[in-house]
């Protein structure tokens, strides 16, 4: 079969406002590894990134006219869930031939919706590769959708709910993922990081799933990739690096992992696999971590293996902010996670949330004066959004609390795009809110101690990287129509 997966334009402005260029378009990680089972099964594979490529309506449907293809894949997230359905009317319109199957955690939560409308034939849950090649399969043969695990679909006006298909269980079956099917060219590496010019920033995977319990985390819920954590041979992970860099130039690489040191001993097999074949000598990356469990020695060792970043879900300058949501360590612990990464010479994101359930004026100060506390080198003050999925959705969507017109309405920050937060705490107003968001970041970013830093760090190629920094915090909002 002739296949399409197609990533959808997303509007940048309508979720970041004037912050948006400080969004790093990578390619999808999850999409290419669908691509590349498909067309390990013999399919005729095409995908197209709608949003690096700057396609609108019009230049998406000429390129479905000139594929012609047998079946369309679609992505759905939450913010761009309307843009996606717009997409597929126009598709069943101009194409009423052409099967629509669509994925994600979106997909997922709302196929009873999307069936309904049509907006696809075909839902698939949890992890996609597997149930698209079986369905695919099915569909080549004109087989039965009723025996494909994992997918939901109409059948005689009723929707049916097959039975969930199981996670992946052994990650190293998988093939390579297809980049070649990517406009590599047309995506960028954070400024941040120190590579030559035109690099691409890749994402890789060493791990799925994630056992944490986060409420406002849809990520390792059953719909997607789930609590049981599975772990790929380290081998086979630095193989696909050496892959990389041999066939794109691949110079810089981001582990996607949930929990990259949530076992210790398979992320220290990996940073010694990166050591023996020195690859820490030609390659960057930067991961995700858990305050907690963490040890320095891990960090060290990362460190000499080229990690030159990590990223902090710190979320809260509360003990009782990070009780309420199950991050299962304290402030003192995030205190000592960011003292052993500076330690270990690793550059550190720090992750905060404003706006969570229960949260005052006073509550969110507290988080704000942490950050600067902790002295990160870089900070991201998102206002809470409920996801569809997580646990605080499902509370919060029962009291009737979360209220929005769009589904692309959901943005950490309303602030700068001119939107308004889905979701206020009973003790805040949105717009108090929306002033706490500018006020974090001001203070934070226009703080003596981060401009010395900076100035010490200074690189003539990140003078643009300056100046949409200053226009970012001292952007007038404009209201979104």
């Amino acid at each position: 079969m002739k296949v399409l997966l197609l990533i959808p334009p997303t509007d940048l402005s309508r979720s970041y406002g004037k912050l948006k260029k400080f969004s790093n378009p990578q390619p999808s990680i999850g999409i290419a590894y669908i691509a590349a089972l498909l067309r390990e099964n013999g399919h005729d594979v095409k995908v197209t990134d709608a949003y690096v490529n700057g396609y609108g309506m019009e230049e998406i449907m000429v390129m479905v006219r000139e594929f012609n293809p047998d079946a369309l894949g679609i992505s759905v997230l939450t913010p761009s869930a309307e843009v996606v359905y717009e997409i597929s009317k126009h598709i069943r319109n101009s194409f009423p031939d052409i099967v629509i199957i669509m994925g994600n955690m979106h997909a997922s939560l709302f196929s009873d919706e999307i069936l309904s409308q049509k907006y696809a034939d075909f839902v698939v849950h949890r992890e996609g590769e597997l149930t698209m090649q079986e369905l695919l399969a099915t569909l080549a043969d004109n087989g039965n959708p009723d025996d494909v695990a994992g997918i939901s679909f109409m059948k005689n006006g009723v929707i049916i709910n097959n039975p969930m298909s199981e996670h992946i269980a052994d990650l190293n079956s998988l093939p390579l993922p297809a980049w070649d099917l990517f406009p590599l060219s047309k995506y960028s590496t954070d400024p941040r990081t120190e590579v030559k010019r035109g690099v691409v920033e890749m994402q890789i995977l060493s791990t799925r799933g994630c056992p944490n319990q986060c409420t406002f985390c849809s990520s390792r819920t059953e719909r997607s990739l789930g609590s049981r954590y599975r772990m790929r041979d380290p081998k086979l992970v630095v193989d696909e690096m050496v892959f990389m860099y041999e066939k794109f130039g691949s110079r810089v690489f981001s582990f996607m992992d949930l929990a990259f040191t949530l076992v210790k001993s398979h992320a220290a097999a990996l940073c010694n696999e990166i050591i023996n074949r020195g690859l820490n000598k030609k390659l960057k990356w930067v991961t995700e971590c858990r305050v907690k469990p963490l040890e320095q020695d891990l960090l060290f060792l990362m460190k000499e293996a080229g990690c030159v970043r990590v990223n902090f879900g710190i979320e809260s300058g509360s003990d009782d902010i990070l009780k309420m949501l199950k991050k299962n360590f304290t402030t003192h612990d995030a205190r000592d996670a960011v003292r052993m990464a500076k330690k270990a010479g690793i550059e550190i994101d720090g992750m905060f949330m404003i706006g969570l359930p229960c949260e005052t004026e006073s509550s969110i100060r507290q988080t704000i004066d942490f950050a600067v506390e902790l002295n990160v080198r870089y900070a991201i003050f998102n206002i809470f959004v409920p996801y569809p999925g997580c646990e605080l959705w499902d509370m919060l969507n029962s009291q009737n609390k979360i209220q929005f017109k769009k589904w692309s309405d959901f943005t950490s920050y309303p602030t700068y795009s001119g939107g308004e937060p889905v979701y206020v705490p009973d003790a805040l107003s949105k717009e108090k809110i929306m002033k706490l968001q500018s006020m974090a970041m001001k203070k934070f970013y226009l703080r003596p101690k981060f401009v010395l830093n900076e100035i010490k760090n200074f690189k003539i190629d990140k003078i643009p990287h300056y100046i949409d920094g200053l226009m970012g915090l001292f952007s007038k909002r404009k209201a979104n129509q």
